[in-house]
């Protein structure tokens, strides 16, 4: 969400409950400090009116005025990870009975008045809700390495901070009010002697509430204010909206959202742990209790934000007598993990739903008949304590290194059903979905017994999948589903670098993906060895050591809470088809996750990762208010209201309509050269392909795709080309064609086409822009000079004088929107008998001081990173129609120059490099970069100079992350399937068209 928007939305809420505010609340300046003008005989009276109990809050009441004036209190929107952005908007929440709801406020301005007066934070008026319902945590910024392609890809936004809102610290909270002098310095969030009051940075609060299962179900209205001492009357306040809806969010976790403690980390963070042997790990060892203690710390706060952890290496103690099978001790085993799998140490008294039964040290050199004895062992100790509904044998993939795909699938399968067999109770985890595991048969029998298979937990498909080869049958048992998160390749962002929405969005994933029980996740602990150390913005870090900001507990993160969120998500979606909207439940499932399937013999391009997901924070508000109203519609058993019912639907209809929209994208182009004569010589073909996204279950066949705007000089069809129904969750790829008249191209013309999507039953339309540029390249005049002055040329030659077009990001490609790049560029192309030569100017060049310099490109997620660079692509198109290689060039501002060469036979990550004999020079004049480059013609073309070149340019800055190219948007600098185009023209009629 934006604060301060037009629209209304409301800021300053950590979830997905915001709704919309139409008027902003009349302010009233006092003192040089603004209140929202509502007297709290106001506030009082609302409360009362919302019968939300009695009307004693936890202030009290006077007509003492402050002393300390010009401090603020404003609502803060987190959801930009780079800058939070503060807003006097009122912080609005929804909530369910028994649900955690939470938002986030900054102070600014407070002064250090340390042994003068108490300045405090807090919640008044919240009238049958007891204080106690109320916690609180500083929000301290860590170290994060923003750095990064995949973050910019993800989120769209710049790389230039490096200190991100993250850690949790928590505050001691009395009656609802937060005593500030307890406030630490964000500019030194790990020294506990520092002192927040009096700092010029903000100060960033996050305050959990938790609506207890028997408050009344309405409106309520309190207030969050900055109180000096015990003055009544606030020196600033922001006012603070809850929706209570009348359905309790249930004890019971139905998805559980698990990551594991490493003991790698337990090492690294915690000393006493190096001379803890994990099998003799017991309660009943008080020189144990040092580690017990910070598992318990671990286990418990997750549980209290409805999670969950397991630590792999606790295991019972085992002995091998030969011939026999395993001795198992249990006692120092069940001593530490029986508190939690009971759950009698929780408040909630709610065990935990997910804990892999404990394998052991070097396990994998044991032979398979050991490895089954001792299965059998565990699975009898675990159905003796009724513990087997909540476990499961996790297998590993690749147990063999050099097995194939298929192979691994034979061998995990063959493996499950012997350790299925073993006992009748026993369920395995595989890292392998359905149409991934061996069904035994009466040619196969070792393989899985197809009545064994609902003690199977299968992988669920993740945001972008392979489409299933086979497909179980329905009269088969149903097996167990869990989500994996650690598949590489493509899966979108998750991480410390993105939003609350990229975690929730595996929630909703698992509600489709046939109600996955797991979602496992990794380590919960941080990779980093300390504080200040940069993280990887993709790391989903649950817990901070205690120890790096001088506390005693493990200190939580903003992502824990987003994982909550992302927890209550699905019991949203459970309760809703508990209630009879299974089906209105999956549709806002799919359309918040748009899953990519990808299908056989179709390239698996990581830009259709991009496509996947709902980047739109207003649909997310929403999907949340129409699953309360789905909920609310009827309870268990009950027939709908009609009359309900139809206006539901009616608020459904709204909210499908503009996600069910396509997503369009550019993604290659065809040129070729047409005889016919078309002004002062041969035309030029083009053919481009479209691929369309569909996250709908319903299109009619008769789907249309259209020209609405084109670029001078072009020419095609007005009539528009039909497109066939499209499959759901499928990219399938269009044609278009068009013809260019050369001689009526214009170099710098950056109009870009635009093509109109329609559906006709709905009269739904998406819009979609690209940049295709042509351009003419002359012949240049004798006495060029290769010293990056850009003397020698003209605007006759440019080919681009303005901003580029930014590649894609996941926000800007689902909104369909075409970003320009924030600076200018101006490019010039010629050539001679001998040589092709580009020249650029390009802004935006780092100041900072060079440390370090290299002489080949790095990239991240394929695109050019971590310094900046140019590109330019090369692929020669000859007169029959062929193609020549692809030529690569990446000049540097420190004067290298790297060449690359891909022949059409080689695959996409095969770039030979190639001594091509490249001339370039540069100048510097602050953040301006001039170029030129002469490059042989022998080098783009083994046949001579070609008429036609496709061709393109970009530019990557690395102080902003920012990529943007000539042709696009597209989302890496050597996609050679997607160029602009230049004619070779010569004025003596060698070449395509016309004199310069």
């Amino acid at each position: 969400m934006d604060y301060g928007r037009s629209d209304g939305e409301i800021p300053g809420i950590e979830g997905p409950h915001a709704y919309q505010v139409r008027k902003r609340a009349p302010m009233i300046n006092i003192k040089s400090f603004r209140l929202p003008f509502i007297p709290f005989i106001a506030v009082m009276l609302l409360s009362g009116l919302a019968g939300c109990g009695s009307n004693t809050g936890f202030g009290g009441g006077g007509n003492d005025k402050p002393t300390i004036v010009g401090a603020r209190v404003q609502g803060v929107n987190l959801n930009n990870p780079i800058s939070p952005v503060p807003s006097d908007l009122p912080i609005t929440l929804a909530a369910a009975k028994n649900e955690w709801a939470s938002f986030s406020v900054q102070l600014s301005g407070v002064p250090d008045v340390h042994g003068k007066k108490m300045v405090s934070l807090r919640v008044n008026h919240l009238n049958g809700i007891a204080a106690q319902n109320l916690s609180a945590y500083q929000i301290l910024p860590m170290p994060i390495d923003v750095n990064r392609a995949g973050f910019v890809r993800q989120t769209g936004l710049s790389v230039s901070r490096t200190m991100l809102p993250r850690a949790l610290l928590p505050m001691p909270m009395k009656d609802g009010s937060l005593n500030l002098d307890a406030a630490r310095d964000p500019s030194q969030p790990t020294d506990p002697h520092s002192k927040g009051m009096g700092v010029a940075e903000p100060l960033l609060f996050w305050v959990d509430l938790h609506i207890p299962p028997e408050a009344k179900a309405g409106d309520y209205v309190a207030s969050c204010d900055l109180i000096e001492d015990n003055i009544p009357t606030p020196i600033s306040s922001i006012m603070l909206k809850l929706k209570v809806y009348d359905f309790v969010l249930p004890d019971e976790r139905h998805l559980s959202m698990v990551s594991r403690i490493d003991w790698d980390g337990l090492h690294k963070f915690y000393p006493y742990f190096e001379t803890v042997e994990p099998r003799l790990m017991t309660r009943l060892d008080k020189a144990y209790q040092p580690a017990v203690h910070t598992l318990d710390q671990f286990v418990n706060l997750a549980q209290a934000n409805r999670l969950e952890v397991f630590i792999p290496r606790l295991q019972p103690i085992v002995k091998w007598p030969a011939g026999r099978p395993p001795m198992v001790s249990w006692e120092d085993y069940d001593s530490v993990v029986s508190p939690w799998l009971k759950g009698d140490v929780f408040p909630d008294k709610v065990p935990l739903g997910f804990w892999p039964l404990p394998t052991l040290d070097y396990f994998e050199n044991r032979p398979i008949r050991d490895k089954l004895d001792y299965w059998g062992a565990v699975a009898s100790h675990f159905g003796q304590l009724d513990w087997m509904k909540q476990s499961a044998v996790f297998l590993e993939k690749n147990l063999n290194a050099r097995n194939s795909e298929s192979a691994d699938s034979m061998e995990l399968s063959n493996v499950a059903s012997r350790i299925l067999n073993t006992q009748g109770e026993l369920r395995v985890m595989l890292p392998l979905e359905e149409g991934q595991i061996q069904l035994a048969d009466k040619n196969s029998p070792a393989f899985v017994d197809p009545a064994s298979v609902n003690r199977l937990f299968v992988a669920s498909p993740g945001l972008v999948s392979s489409s299933p080869l086979r497909v179980w049958p329905k009269e088969m048992p149903q097996a167990n589903h869990w989500l994996r998160t650690d598949l590489p390749g493509l899966i979108p962002y998750v991480g410390a670098g993105g939003d609350e929405r990229d975690v929730r969005l595996w929630a909703w994933l698992a509600f489709l993906r046939k109600q996955a029980d797991v979602i496992l996740w990794g380590s919960a602990l941080p990779s980093a060895s300390g504080p200040t150390v940069a993280a990887d913005p993709n790391e989903l870090v649950w817990f901070y050591p205690g120890s790096w900001f001088g506390v005693d507990e493990p200190v939580p993160s903003i992502q824990l809470k987003w994982l909550r969120r992302a927890q209550q998500d699905y019991e949203y979606l459970w309760l809703a088809k508990q209630r009879g909207q299974l089906v209105n439940a999956l549709l806002m499932a799919r359309l918040i996750t748009k899953p990519v399937e990808i299908q056989p013999n179709q390239a698996k391009d990581p830009t259709y990762a991009l496509m996947s997901g709902t980047a739109n924070p207003q649909a997310w508000s929403d999907a949340m208010d129409l699953l309360a109203k789905n909920i609310l519609l009827a309870a268990p058993g009950q027939t709908p209201n009609r009359q309900r019912s139809m206006t539901l639907d009616l608020e459904m209809l709204r909210w499908v309509e503009p996600l069910e929209r396509p997503t369009i994208i550019g993604q290659s182009t065809v040129e070729s050269i047409d005889p016919t004569i078309m002004g002062n010589g041969p035309s030029i073909v083009m053919k481009i392909g479209i691929d369309v996204y569909n996250a709908s279950d319903a299109r009619p066949d008769q789907n249309t795709l259209e020209w609405t705007a084109i670029p001078a000089g072009w020419i095609v069809a007005p009539q528009p080309i039909t497109i066939p129904a499209l499959a759901t969750y499928q990219v399938q790829r269009f044609t278009l064609d068009a013809q260019i008249d050369p001689s009526k191209v214009n170099n710098t013309d950056r109009k870009p086409i635009e093509l109109l999507f329609t559906e006709p039953n709905y009269k739904l339309t998406t819009t979609s822009k690209i940049f295709i540029p042509v351009g003419a390249s002359d012949r240049h005049p004798p006495g060029l000079v290769i010293d990056g002055s850009l003397e020698d040329w003209t605007g006759d030659d440019a080919i681009c004088d303005g901003p580029m077009v930014q590649m894609f990001n996941r926000p800007a490609l689902q909104a369909q929107q075409i970003q320009l790049a924030s600076t200018p560029s101006s490019i010039y192309t010629g050539w001679s008998d001998d040589n092709f030569y580009v020249a650029f100017k390009v802004q935006g060049l780092s100041q900072q001081d060079l440390k370090t310099t290299k002489n080949f490109v790095s990239y991240q997620f394929r695109r050019a990173w971590g310094e900046d660079l140019c590109q330019v692509l090369i692929q020669p198109v000859y007169r029959d129609n062929t193609v020549g290689p692809v030529l690569h060039v990446v000049p540097k501002p420190n004067g290298s120059c790297w060449v690359e060469k891909k022949g059409d036979s080689m695959s996409a990550d095969q770039w030979p490099t190639f001594e091509a004999n490249v001339r370039y020079a540069a100048t510097l004049d602050g953040s301006t970069w001039r170029g030129e480059i002469a490059i042989p013609w022998s080098a783009i073309s083994p046949k001579g100079r070609p008429p036609l070149l496709k061709f393109n340019f970009v530019q990557h800055r690395t102080d902003t992350g920012e990529s943007a190219s000539w042709a696009g948007p597209l989302d890496f600098g050597r996609d050679n399937d997607f160029t602009g185009l230049l004619f070779i023209r010569d004025g003596n009629g060698n070449g395509m068209a016309g004199a310069r």
